[in-house]
């Protein structure tokens, strides 16, 4: 099934690793408004790392992409086909948003987004990559949980030899992570008891991609610190849910909802009330409410404003608390 030996990999990313060219496919994005800028950002992800490293390679032409599936070492027919079913995921060519964008077609706020940014949803390689990085991302800033991530991949996730590139941690790596070494990194008590719960239940975690979504959220929730905005955000993340809500969220309740005309009297001290308000202002862009949110999850979407990433005050560094 090898097809060429690749010397030198075709980018920084590859640097002098030898690698096999394992298969190639061509993939036709369903429906309008496809943006290669946003789903190719990435031009190579690796699956796994190790002397058996797997990676796929991105590239877009005559309005298709392009995959590569580039190996170090065993690559068998069924890890070909498990790649590129991955590829497939990340570069969210399967996810069709016509219905979405007639819907919002004639919307004031909604119809320009939809025709400017691609409201496809993607999905991560294995639903504990996803789950991992919502657990991670709980009662902290974007800017702490994004340090703590970084942090995590390079103590657990696997290198592809010879290359910069590093695949997301499984499971089992993260399992095997003392506690200690992740209040280190910046993931506290409740977060790392949690992380270590979904790890060590990595396998059932990816069955989740044979259940309804709606049954996969309530399976979620039945882990120990994963609520509603954990399930949610690993069902849009790791499965790809179209209709997944922010619940919970402590910036969508209120901007999506000032965005759709929601009520303007929302306060942080009415957490539920704000809750019911965002899923009031969602309900008619069922089943695809996930989109909405999507589009107006950041700042320059509401207000028109450049968005800047808050800061971190130096009193505040100290995560390991939550």
């Amino acid at each position: 099934m090898v097809v060429e030996l690749v010397k030198h990999g075709p980018g920084a990313e590859l640097g002098g690793a030898g690698l096999r060219l394992v298969t190639t496919a061509s993939f036709t994005p369903r429906g309008p408004g496809y943006d290669p800028r946003v789903r190719l950002r990435r031009r190579f992800v690796a699956l796994r790392g190790g002397g058996d490293a797997i990676i796929v390679g991105f590239a877009w032409r005559d309005r298709t992409v392009r995959v590569r599936v580039l190996a170090a070492g065993e690559c068998a027919g069924e890890d070909a086909d498990r790649a590129l079913a991955t590829a497939r995921r990340l570069a969210a060519v399967d996810d069709d948003p016509t219905e979405f964008m007639a819907m919002v077609r004639g919307h004031a706020v909604l119809g320009p987004l939809a025709r400017r940014m691609d409201p496809r949803i993607a999905s991560t390689p294995t639903v504990f990559e996803s789950f991992m990085v919502a657990v991670v991302e709980q009662l902290v800033t974007v800017t702490e949980a994004r340090a703590s991530l970084r942090r995590l991949r390079s103590i657990s996730g696997e290198r592809v030899p010879g290359a910069e590139l590093r695949a997301a941690p499984t499971g089992k790596a993260v399992a095997r992570v003392p506690m200690w070494q992740l209040h280190a990194i910046g993931v506290g008590s409740r977060r790392a008891l949690t992380l270590h719960e979904g790890a060590l239940r990595a396998d059932a975690l990816e069955r989740l991609r044979a259940e309804a979504p709606e049954v996969a959220v309530a399976k979620l929730q039945s882990l120990r610190g994963v609520g509603q905005w954990t399930a949610n955000a690993v069902a849009r993340g790791g499965l790809g849910w179209t209709d997944a809500v922010p619940v919970g969220d402590f910036h969508a309740p209120y901007t999506v909802t000032a965005a759709l005309g929601g009520p303007d009297d929302l306060t942080r001290d009415d957490p539920k009330g704000a809750d019911a308000a965002l899923l009031e202002v969602l309900e008619p862009f069922r089943p695809h409410r996930a989109r909405v949110a999507l589009l107006l999850e950041r700042p320059p979407a509401v207000a028109g404003r450049r968005w800047r990433a808050p800061r971190v005050d130096p009193h505040r560094r100290a995560p390991w608390r939550y």
